[in-house]
This record gives C-alpha cells, sequence and structure tokens, in this order.
C-alpha cells in the first residue's frame, strides 16, 4: 500500500511538472512568435520605405511587385487584386492604396518556421511640407504561426497582452485552423529634403570653443522643439552635430556640445562635455561655392561704397527673384538702414537674390531689416562682418537667409544679438563672438566661437529647405495598432 501510494504521488507530481512544463513551453513559443510578428511588420515597413526613396530617386524599378488597389476604407485584411503600382498614391477622393505581399520568411529550427506580412502605403489626408512634398502613412501587418495547443497559456493577462489568435483572427474577422501572432504597426513618413544642411557645423579644419556658450539644436518646425518657430532653451534638442575634416589644433576648453561630434585627424581636446557621441573618421564632401552666372541685362547693378547705395529694395517672384549686383563693398555704417519689402502676393514668395563682389560689412547702428515672407541669399566675394541685430530677419526662420562666401575670407558674427541665418563658406574662417547667438548652420574652414556665445542648429533645415528634391524619408511617428476591428475597437 505504501509503495502503491508512493508511486501514485510521484506520478501526480509528475503530471503536475509536465503540465506546467508545457503551458510555460506553450507561453515560450508564443512569446517568439509574438516577437517574431512584429519583425515580419517592421522588415514589410522597410521595404515600403525603400520603395518611396526610390521612387524619390526616380528608379524605374521603385514599384516593382507593388500593386494599387482603391478603397474608401483603409484595407484591414491583407488585400487582393488591384493593378500593377506605378507611382505613390496621391490623395484623391477615392483614396488609393498601393500595397505589397512579401514572400514568407523562412525560419530554421524549432517551432515556428515562417513569418509572413504585408503593407500598404496610403495619403491618409496627410499635409504637405513647405516645399510641397507628400507626407505618407505605412500600415504593416507581421504574421507569425504560435506552434502548440489552441489554449491560452498559464497567465491569462500574458494572452491579453500579446493578443495570441488561437481560434479567430481579431483583424480579419474570420476564422483561423492554427493559432498565430499577429501585429501591425504604423508609421508617418515625412520627406528629408537634399540637404546641405544635415548637421549644425560642417568644417574642413579646426573648431575651437571658449567662455560659456554652447552647441545644440531646435526645430523651428515643430512646436515642441520651439517657441514661435525660435529657439528656446526649455525645448533644447541634441542634435547639434558637428563634424571637421581636419582635427589639428581644435580645443572644445570642456564647453557644452550638445550633439555628436566627428572628426578626422588628431583627437579633438577637451571634450568632457560632448552629450553625443564622438567618433572618427569623419568623411564628407565640401562643394565648393561659385559665384552665379548671371546674363547682361536680367539683374540690377549699383556701385558699392561707404554708404549703401539703396535704402529701400523689393523682392521678386520665386520662379523671378529680383537679381542684384553691387560692385564693390556692401557696406551700412551706423545710423544707415537698408529695407528689404516683400511685394508679392501669396505666403513664401519673394525672392530677392544679391551678389556683392567686394566685402559685406554692417556695423555699429546700421542694420538690414528683411521683411517675414521674403527669402533672400547673399553671393559675397570678400570679407563678411555683422553683428546679430545688425540683420533682422523678420521670419525668424534661418532658411530665409543664406550667405554664401566664394574663394577665401574672414567671416564675423559678433555682439549681443541674436543672427538667425545660413553661411556656406567652405573657404572662410568664421568667429562667432560676445554674448548673442547664431541660429541656423554654417560651413566654414575653421570656427571660433568665444566669449557667452552660442550656436542653435535648425534641424528644419534638413528637411523643410527650399527644395522639391526629396533625399529619403524618415519617421515622423511610429505606433503598434493593437485595434480590434471585429469587437469595433479601432485607433
Amino acid at each position: 500500500m505504501v509503495a502503491l501510494l508512493t508511486i501514485t504521488i510521484m506520478t501526480l507530481i509528475c503530471a503536475v511538472s509536465l503540465h506546467v512544463a508545457s503551458q510555460n513551453t506553450n507561453a515560450g513559443m508564443q512569446t517568439a512568435s509574438w516577437q517574431q510578428a512584429l519583425t515580419g511588420a517592421e522588415s514589410a515597413v522597410d521595404q515600403a520605405i525603400n520603395a518611396l526613396n526610390l521612387d524619390a530617386q526616380g528608379s524605374s524599378s521603385a514599384w516593382t511587385n507593388w500593386k494599387t488597389v482603391t478603397s474608401s476604407t483603409l484595407p484591414t485584411a491583407k488585400p487582393s487584386g488591384g493593378s500593377a503600382a506605378t507611382a505613390a498614391p496621391s490623395p484623391s477622393p477615392s483614396p488609393s492604396y498601393n500595397y505589397l505581399i512579401p514572400s514568407a520568411l523562412s525560419l530554421q529550427g524549432e517551432g515556428n518556421n515562417s513569418v509572413s506580412s504585408w503593407v500598404t502605403i496610403d495619403t491618409a489626408d496627410l499635409p504637405k511640407d513647405n516645399n510641397g512634398n507628400q507626407w505618407y502613412r505605412v500600415r504593416a501587418t507581421g504574421v507569425a504561426g504560435a506552434p502548440g495547443p489552441t489554449r491560452v497559456s498559464n497567465n491569462r493577462l500574458d494572452n491579453d497582452l500579446r493578443k495570441i489568435a488561437l481560434l479567430f483572427d481579431r483583424k480579419a474577422g474570420a476564422a483561423i485552423t492554427t493559432p498565430q501572432a499577429s501585429r501591425t504597426i504604423e508609421v508617418v513618413l515625412q520627406p528629408i529634403a537634399n540637404s546641405i544642411w544635415t548637421r549644425g557645423i560642417t568644417l574642413k579644419n579646426w573648431i575651437v570653443m571658449s567662455g560659456g556658450g554652447v552647441i545644440d539644436s531646435f526645430d523651428s518646425s515643430n512646436p515642441l522643439k520651439s517657441t514661435n518657430g525660435l529657439y528656446d532653451v526649455t525645448k533644447r534638442q541634441s542634435h547639434g552635430d558637428v563634424g571637421t575634416l581636419d582635427s589639428t589644433s581644435s580645443d572644445l576648453h570642456n564647453t557644452y556640445l550638445y550633439g555628436n561630434l566627428a572628426y578626422s585627424g588628431p583627437a579633438v581636446k577637451n571634450t568632457a562635455n560632448v552629450q553625443g557621441t564622438i567618433s572618427t573618421p569623419f568623411n564628407t564632401t565640401i562643394p565648393a561655392t561659385s559665384d552665379p552666372s548671371w546674363s547682361s541685362g536680367s539683374y540690377t547693378s549699383y556701385s558699392g561704397g561707404g554708404n549703401p547705395a539703396f535704402n529701400t529694395i523689393a523682392t521678386g517672384t520665386k520662379q523671378h527673384p529680383a537679381l542684384v549686383k553691387i560692385n564693390g563693398d556692401f557696406n551700412v555704417p551706423g545710423g544707415q538702414s537698408v529695407s528689404i519689402t516683400a511685394p508679392n502676393t501669396g505666403t513664401d514668395n519673394d525672392y530677392i537674390v544679391f551678389w556683392v563682389t567686394g566685402k559685406y560689412n554692417t556695423s555699429g547702428s546700421g542694420y538690414v531689416t528683411q521683411a517675414a515672407l521674403v527669402n533672400a541669399t547673399w553671393y559675397v566675394d570678400g570679407n563678411i562682418t555683422t553683428s546679430g541685430s545688425s540683420y533682422n530677419n523678420a521670419s525668424g526662420l534661418a532658411a530665409n537667409v543664406s550667405f554664401v562666401g566664394v574663394g577665401t575670407g574672414t567671416a564675423t558674427v559678433s555682439g549681443s544679438g541674436d543672427f538667425i541665418g545660413t553661411l556656406n563658406a567652405p573657404g572662410y574662417n568664421t568667429t562667432i563672438s560676445g554674448t548673442g547667438s547664431w541660429s541656423g548652420a554654417l560651413i566654414s574652414n575653421t570656427l571660433t566661437i568665444s566669449g557667452g556665445a552660442s550656436f542653435h542648429y535648425d534641424e528644419a533645415l534638413n528637411k523643410n529647405t527650399d527644395t522639391t528634391l526629396v533625399g529619403n524619408y524618415a519617421f515622423a511617428s511610429w505606433f503598434e495598432d493593437n485595434s480590434d476591428p471585429s469587437r469595433g475597437i479601432t485607433y
């Protein structure tokens, strides 16, 4: 009797142990399948981004194997039918969805051995950026089999979290024959323009910082990262990246850099307060700058000198900007001013281009005022000298003021005011001094930042530049859709 009782107890213990082990194994398999389903969805998103990037580059293979289906509602189940896609979807009364059903991914090993997915691209009433480039919504679903019995794991809350489909596909609203994990993610993609302003500061040679200033970033196009489009220290971002092709003599003097530092050459000195990564080598191509090639009679010519040749000047349009050539120095001394007006109808339609064959200089109480809707580009063949307060960019947007230094020279921004604009002068040695700041971006030969001067990179320059050329698409948002259409639960 004792032996029989012992055998019975041991059998019950084994049965319970096997049951617990089976439950744990089942839960482990379901968890693995749940993760694999996300991998399938994300790989489908990658294929969607690749198609949009290829389309932006004009590739004829961008939409190979993609199809277009027109529907008044967003597909919640795997689409079928449709016609061969030839371009990205565009807004229309009857929305069109480009979709792709990739080949299932075969896996090796025990348990689930395949993951399938499908993905759609549409415009979803998303806006266009300032240059008319369309944003897109991408929705991708990954499905992975969940080997094992059609039962929940030993923790029902775990099953509720993972939403393993045992008998019924909650998204497609149909019965299934074997358990599966299904996950859907939705991302919004924004077009990133081809831009030379991929980082805040790009240098051919050294950078030297001293004093209490900082380098950081903000985004004038995002109210969460700026205030009324202007830099706000309480919304500081850490993308004020710096890159130098030859770091010889570079020294940050332990000032704060809220961004990444990349360099080629000897190690940059005193980098204790770099808040991002420090990496080497740094490789990039800095295109040379050149003067405009204007045909005779297409521009207005003025003689340079000790005082400005004009006090008020009007712009043209974006298609036909006003062209102004100043033969000699452009000098605005104390007590003098120059106003650039915006006479044209419509937002962002007032453009002007200056070509200064000599130096650019505003000093003392002399200043330039640029109306809010104006986009001005200055080509300067000589030294550039200004104080932050002497160039009043009423728009507050760095993209609206562009200085281009041609050849070699120096560029100096000083004083207590804030200069808002960009400088592309690969042959110039640039100095930022005083207690003011520079909001925008720059390309230079060398850079010295001294006193309390700070540099704030405007991230909007890399995505909302004045170009219709899209370089690629990047994530604007990402979330996982856990809705249950079959039960009327949608997001």
